[in-house]
C-alpha cells in the first residue's frame, strides 16, 4: 500500500464497517482525555462511546503513517490491530478515528500473570509478528515508512527534510550512517567534539550489515499490547480456567520497513531488566543482542 495505492485524505472506511456513527467534533472535544505523555495541544487521545479511540494532534506527535500502517496490516493480515475508521485534518490537526480494543495494557497485569499465561501471550504475539514481518517491502526502497517516505523513528527526524538523515534508504549502510549523522548534528549543536558520532560512522555500517528488510512496529512495549481475559469454555466455570488473549497491538506511528534486528534491538535499548519481560520478548521476535547493545549506545548518545 505505497505510492498510488495509498489512500488520500480525508479517508473514511465503508460505513458498513462502523460500529456506530462516527464521532462528531463536539463528541471528540468533550470526551475524557486518556493518559498521554504530551500536552493535549500537541497530542490528545479520547475514548468515545466505548466504541472509538480518537487520536488527534499536530505533527510530529500525530502522523498519517500510523493510519496507513493500520490499513496495510488490516488489509493484508488477520491480526489484532485496531481498524482505522477515518483519517482527516482540521486545520493543522490530524485526526485518527480507530477501533476501541477491549482489554487492559499488558504492563498493568504482567506481574500478576502465571508463567503459563506469559508464555501463551508471548506465543500469540510471536504468531502475529511472524505474519507482520513477512509483509514485503515495495520495490522502490528497502527502509522507510509505510507510504515510501522517510524512516519514521525519532532517530531519523530533523527539522527540515534531509534525505541522508531521513531516508528512505535502499542500502543498509546508508541507514546506519544516518544515525551517525544524527549524532554529529547533536554534538555540533552543543559545540562539543563528536567523538561518538565518528565512532558510529566508522563502525555501524560494518557492525549493522547483512539484515533483511522486514515490516516493523518499532515500539513494541507492554503498554502498547492490549490483553483481555476470556471466560472458561465450561459455562459452569468448571474444568478449563479462563485465559488471556492478545486483543490488540496499538500505536503504530513508527511502523515501516526496517532492518530485521530493529524490532528486537529497538525494544532492547529500553529494557529495564527488573523482571522477565526481556526473556519473554526473545520468544516474540528473534533476538539480536549484539545489535541491541549497539543501538542502546546510539540511544544513550542521541538522548544525552
Amino acid at each position: 500500500m505505497t505510492g498510488s495505492n495509498t489512500p488520500s485524505l480525508p479517508y473514511f472506511c465503508d460505513p458498513n464497517q462502523l460500529p456506530g456513527p462516527l464521532p462528531s467534533r463536539s463528541e471528540i472535544h468533550s470526551s475524557q482525555l486518556l493518559p498521554c505523555a504530551y500536552e493535549p495541544k500537541y497530542k490528545a487521545i479520547v475514548l468515545v462511546r466505548h466504541k472509538f479511540i480518537v487520536k488527534h494532534g499536530l505533527s510530529p506527535w500525530v502522523v498519517e503513517n500510523e493510519g496507513h500502517a493500520l490499513l496495510l496490516v488490516g488489509q493484508h493480515l488477520s491480526v489484532a490491530v485496531p481498524r482505522l475508521y477515518a483519517m482527516y485534518r482540521e486545520g493543522e490537526r490530524l485526526f485518527l478515528v480507530m477501533e476501541f480494543k477491549q482489554g487492559v495494557q499488558l504492563k498493568a497485569v504482567w506481574d500478576s500473570l502465571s508463567e503459563k499465561d506469559k508464555s501463551a501471550i508471548a506465543g500469540q504475539l510471536r504468531d502475529m509478528f511472524t505474519q507482520v514481518r513477512a509483509i514485503p517491502p515495495p520495490a522502490s526502497f528497502r527502509f522507510g515508512n509505510v507510504t515510501g517516505g522517510p524512516v519514521p523513528h525519532r532517530f531519523f527526524l530533523s527539522v527540515r527534510p534531509e534525505p541522508a538523515l531521513n531516508g528512505p534508504f535502499n542500502d543498509e549502510k546508508d541507514f546506519s550512517i544516518a544515525m551517525a549523522i544524527r549524532s554529529q548534528r547533536g554534538w555540533d549543536s552543543h559545540g562539543y567534539p563528536a567523538w561518538t558520532a565518528e565512532f558510529f560512522a566508522r563502525n555501524l555500517p560494518s557492525a549493522l550489515s547483512g539484515h533483511a528488510s522486514v515490516f516493523t512496529h518499532a515500539d513494541l512495549q507492554r503498554k502498547n499490547i492490549i490483553v483481555s481475559k476470556t471466560p472458561p469454555r465450561d459455562a459452569n466455570g468448571d474444568g478449563e480456567r479462563s485465559q488471556w488473549t492478545v486483543s490488540g497491538v496499538v500505536d503504530w506511528e513508527n511502523a515501516g520497513w526496517y532492518p530485521s534486528y530493529w524490532e528486537y534491538a529497538g525494544s532492547f535499548m529500553d529494557f529495564i531488566w527488573k523482571d522477565d519481560w526481556p526473556e519473554k520478548f526473545e520468544r516474540i521476535v528473534e533476538p539480536w543482542p549484539l545489535e541491541g547493545s549497539l543501538l542502546r549506545l546510539v540511544r544513550q548518545d542521541l538522548d544525552c
